[in-house]
């Protein structure tokens, strides 16, 4: 399975949405330099999401500016139908997907319907193992999960 890259974005102070970049270094087992989260759990050192999730808030009425649930990666491919551990290679970086990222409150302030509609469904965080530079139009290919 294979898909791109749609928006990359880096979060250096509080708040949502994150702003969109062009290019992310991403540093094994840290995160995306520069980003607020990065370097606190390596196993939720990126946000994956899929443009599924917008898509549906938009068919809720709920336009969303892409940055809005917090990932720092969105892709043309939606990382929940993806087996557990499936890993990413993208751009330069090999990601492994590590665990359902939890739908915050933070969400309500675009909505007060998100939170509920996105439970299960906003992202997932992944580790990265190897590091590199990833750009919006990367391609993304899903490899086998580690055994």
């Amino acid at each position: 399975m294979t898909g791109r890259v749609v928006s990359l974005h880096l979060g250096t102070t509080p708040g949502l949405p994150k702003p969109p970049v062009e290019a992310l270094e991403l540093v094994a087992g840290f995160g995306a330099r520069g980003d607020r989260h990065a370097g606190k759990d390596p196993d939720r050192a990126v946000l994956v999401a899929g443009l599924s999730a917008y898509e549906k808030a938009l068919g809720a009425g709920i336009t969303l500016p892409y940055g809005a649930l917090g990932e720092n990666l969105l892709l043309d491919l939606d990382p929940h139908g993806l087996p557990p551990k499936a890993r990413l290679q993208v751009g330069e970086a090999l990601l492994e997907l590590a665990q359902v990222c939890t739908v915050c409150q933070s969400l309500s302030q675009f909505d007060l319907r998100l939170p509920k509609l996105l439970f299960g469904g906003r992202g997932l965080y992944a580790r990265v193992l190897v590091g590199g530079l990833v750009r919006v139009g990367d391609p993304v290919q899903v490899l086998t999960p580690a055994g």
